[in-house]
């Protein structure tokens, strides 16, 4: 038995609860690209944050993410590629953290790729596993715009009683229980985010989300405003970067203003840039231990005695079985053998002749 981390896909709801390694813990952090070796590809991650702080989900597919040491950023490329997605669009990097945070401030300076219509350009929290977020989205539609938006988890007998459009991209999820909703608005910026580096940053903790540009607050969402049904995201979630092509879903298309142009010979690509990333946390002592911990690590070294104890008695078992069997294979034949010779003796007796 070996340990599969949660931050990996281990559910322990579906797997042995003793072989999941928990998610590893917020840490403060200020991330300014200097060294690429802060970036790995996600198939090298093991789960260990002491590994790298950042992972590129898509490394096995192409190089869309990289950390340039001469501009010290960190490169986000989206482009038609030789693996074609489904919709026939291009395919874009998503850099995620590799530490989780419930709660905290988490700030990027970045400046979008999205100088066309249809890219998106996402400084985003994000539950994979649940689906919910808490973004900011650049589109091409209009550089000097920024949308915010948030999805929690509602229970769907509370989504019934609400029209379609009052709920952008809901979704079922594996979880027939919940739907994901959807609350997003749009702002007005001053800068060209495509021309313009700016900060944008949430804050998160279990009362509000807050939305800033540089020092401006564009939007607060109060738990208290909310009330209890679905309320704010309240599980620890990632931190991502992302560019993406919106271009060419019949969803997304208007909404990312139009169908992505990769020029005449689909050889343009689109390139975000970011070049810091600064995190603290609510509660950052959990992130200065040591993952998974003394408490984890003696979990799964119980679970493999007990793993290897089950197996070397099931061994056990089975090897008496193939005992027991040849045991009685071999009395069978014995026994058959005895039949057989009494009855060629009889024959033989009664076949020779009498004086």
């Amino acid at each position: 038995m070996t340990s599969c981390p949660i931050s990996l896909g281990c559910d322990p709801k579906y797997s042995y609860l003793d072989s999941c390694f928990p998610l590893p813990a917020c840490r403060n952090a200020k991330e300014t690209f200097k060294d690429n070796s802060v970036l790995i590809p996600k198939l090298d991650f093991t789960g260990d944050p002491e590994q790298a702080p950042w992972i590129s989900e898509f490394d096995h597919i192409g190089s869309y993410a990289e950390v340039d040491r001469e501009q010290e950023k960190l490169l986000l490329r989206t482009r038609r590629d030789t693996v074609m997605t489904r919709s026939g669009g291009g395919f874009g990097a998503t850099v995620s953290s590799t530490r989780w945070a419930k709660y905290g401030s988490f700030s990027s300076k970045l400046e979008s790729g999205s100088t066309g219509p249809g890219i998106v350009t996402a400084l985003l929290l994000s539950d994979p596993a649940l689906g919910e977020q808490i973004s900011f989205e650049l589109t091409g539609k209009n550089p000097k715009k920024v949308i915010t938006n948030y999805y929690r988890r509602v229970p769907v007998v509370d989504m019934d009683s609400k029209k379609p459009e009052d709920s952008f991209n809901a979704t079922t999820q594996p979880d027939l229980q919940h739907r994901l909703e959807s609350h997003e608005e749009t702002h007005e910026l001053k800068h060209d985010t495509a021309k313009h580096e700016l900060v944008y940053k949430i804050e998160r903790n279990e009362r509000f989300i807050r939305w800033f540009v540089g020092k401006k607050l564009l939007r607060i969402v109060q738990a208290s405003d909310i009330g209890a049904v679905g309320g704010l995201p309240e599980n620890a979630m990632q931190l991502q970067l992302t560019i993406w092509d919106a271009g060419h879903v019949a969803k997304t298309m208007d909404w990312a203003g139009g169908k992505t142009f990769y020029g005449v010979d689909n050889s343009e690509e689109y390139v975000a840039s970011v070049s810091a990333v600064e995190i603290t946390c609510q509660d950052p002592s959990e992130g200065d231990k040591p993952w998974p911990g003394p408490e984890a690590i003696n979990r799964l070294q119980l679970a493999q005695i007990k793993a290897t104890t089950s197996a070397r008695g099931y061994r056990g078992i089975k090897m008496a079985s193939i005992k027991s069997f040849f045991k009685i294979s071999i009395l069978s034949l014995i026994k058959w053998l005895f039949v057989l010779l009494s009855l060629i003796c009889g024959v033989t007796y009664f076949a020779e002749p009498k004086t």
